[in-house]
């Protein structure tokens, strides 16, 4: 008995998107499975911004954010001396829109441009832009008065680039720390220009991030697109379930398996599980490389080998500098006063330090010789507390992150086991092929140079890590290979194209050689983009849903 039209697996952001433009159609029923627990967007923790840090930080593990944490692991990465990296997916509807640094960069306009030269027809930059503005709510255009704190230069958005009443609230921090202005300033001293807008024309330049936030407060993608039609009666929503495989008759989808045996019944399935767990669901459910399927006990039922292929990520590294101010966020006696007004803001105004991350302003910069394009981004952080170190809460200092957008490393993703409850193998091969050091070296240096600019010097005490001492080109390499990790961007698992690696189709995005199911999430990426991933896996949910439903099959609404 089919109980649904469509089947959605996983309510992260292209899930919970899906879910919101389907069911816009009472005559189609739509379910939308998630292992975790719903109604996220509602505890305190994930309202807040900064109590980001809290949910990977393992001091901070009483106040309960890991229960939105999903972890996996790489196995030891040859090129990283045998480390591990560790790697949080969000938990419950809304998935890692509930744990992430809320920061919408949507890319270079050439990232989308090479999808569609490399055969993903309609995913060039013209063809996906009308979707980020249809997703967008940017509250510069949509209430001008909230981006009054704004310096006027970084007022001056290009409004053909954006939308305005869109369900995804993007907007400037409510708060800036006065080391944000310190920050801007530096980087023009060191001969970068000011740009007000990195979803603009242009990427490259200096100036202050936009985030998922409306009212000083978090914007998941729960609170965007399912909490606002979560009582549509054509719409269910299963949260609590996890799905151990897909149902297959030949080649063909009928529904999925949950954990203690339940099946349930659709027309069409959507992996919406994100870049690690739809291609494990394919390859626990037969489709995958055949060799490697029979190789750890799992009956191929479809070959297609690029299934967990093809893994990207954005490699990042830290510098950390003291300070002699407290101007930076941070925790002291003499900081004590006014951090005592922080908690008093927040719960009066959503204003002040809780509803910042710390990491307010960045760049986007040509850092290797051989690029015509961005190719590191940095962030710099007003405090020296990130996401995997509490201990940074106490004194006072500042951070300079340098990521390297588009890294050579290529990785993949393998189910260890017939065992859904045995997480994948995963490895990113950082460092090994073409991956070389020269990004992030050169990242490092130009972040060095922008914090001994003038305009620090009120401000600095010294560099921490990795200290002055790490200067020759081979230290600074050894330091990345110790301390590298990612930002938790992984994409492309599932990849469309044409090629021999693809998993979908892009005129359609349904699994090659099966009927009745599609891949809807990062995981279909060809390419990572240039900048954090969560705006681009919006966008290709919004494009799929208008896919899905000018094919013709589904009755529309008189």
């Amino acid at each position: 008995m089919t109980e649904f039209d469509f089947l959605i697996i996983g309510s992260g952001p292209a899930g919970c998107v899906l879910a919101n433009r389907l069911s816009a159609n009472p005559n189609v029923k739509v379910g939308l499975i998630e292992a975790g627990p719903d109604k996220i967007h509602r505890h305190p923790l994930v309202r807040m911004p900064l109590a980001m840090v809290t949910f990977m930080a393992p001091a901070l593990k009483f106040l309960g954010g890991h229960k939105f944490v999903d972890w996996f692991e790489s196995e030891p990465e040859p090129g990283l001396q045998g480390r591990r990296l560790a790697m949080p997916r969000g938990l419950g509807t809304g998935g890692s829109t509930n744990i992430n640094g809320q920061i919408f960069i949507r890319g270079q306009r050439e990232d989308y441009d090479a999808w569609e030269q490399a055969g993903c027809e309609g995913w060039g930059f013209d063809g996906v832009l009308p979707y980020f503005r249809k997703l967008e709510r940017f509250e510069i255009l949509a209430n001008p008065a909230e981006a009054k704190h704004l310096p006027e230069k970084l007022r001056e958005i290009e409004p053909a680039f954006h939308g305005h009443d869109g369900p995804l609230n993007v907007a400037p921090l409510r708060s800036i720390n006065p080391m944000g202005h310190v920050f801007l300033k530096a980087a023009q001293q060191a001969g970068l220009k000011l740009n007000a807008d990195f979803n603009g024309a242009v990427q490259d330049g200096a100036g202050l991030y936009m985030f998922t936030q409306k009212s000083g407060q978090r914007v998941t993608a729960e609170s965007a697109y399912l909490t606002p039609i979560s009582n549509r009666p054509n719409l269910t929503i299963l949260p609590n379930h996890r799905v151990t495989k897909i149902i297959l008759d030949g080649k063909t989808a009928k529904g999925v398996e949950l954990q203690g045996g339940r099946k349930i019944f659709a027309a069409e399935v959507i992996l919406s599980a994100g870049t690690f767990v739809s291609p494990h669901l394919l390859q626990l459910s037969g489709v995958g490389d055949k060799g490697d399927l029979q190789q750890v006990g799992i009956e191929p039922r479809h070959h297609l080998p690029g299934v967990g292929r093809n893994l990207q990520d954005h490699l990042d590294v830290t510098i950390e500098f003291r300070a002699k101010t407290a101007a930076p966020y941070g925790i002291s006696w003499r900081s004590l006063p006014r951090n005592i007004v922080h908690v008093a803001d927040w719960f009066l105004r959503k204003r002040g330090l809780f509803a910042s991350t710390t990491a307010e302003g960045g760049a986007f910069v040509i850092a290797s010789l051989k690029e015509t394009r961005p190719d590191i981004q940095l962030f710099f952080c007003s405090g020296v507390a990130n996401t995997q170190n509490a201990k940074g809460f106490s004194g006072h200092g500042f951070l300079m992150h340098a990521c390297e957008l588009r890294p050579k490393s290529i990785g993949r993703m393998m189910a260890k086991s017939a065992d859904p409850k045995q997480k994948p193998s995963i490895i990113y091969n950082f460092f090994r092929g073409q991956s070389t050091f020269e990004s992030l070296r050169e990242g490092i240096k130009l972040g060095r140079r922008i914090v001994a600019q003038p305009a620090f010097a009120p401000h600095l005490d010294k560099e921490v890590d990795p200290g002055p001492e790490v200067e020759s080109d081979g230290a600074i390499d050894a330091f990345i290979r110790q301390t590298v990790g990612t930002l938790f961007h992984p994409v492309g698992t599932c990849k469309m194209g044409h090629d021999d690696q693809a998993v979908v189709d892009p005129r359609t995005l349904r699994v090659l050689g099966i009927s009745g199911l599609r891949v809807v999430d990062a995981s279909i990426m060809p390419n990572i983009v240039s900048g954090n991933t969560v705006a681009a896996t919006y966008m290709l949910a919004e494009k799929a849903a208008d896919l899905i439903l000018m094919e013709g099959r589904i009755t529309q609404p008189s």
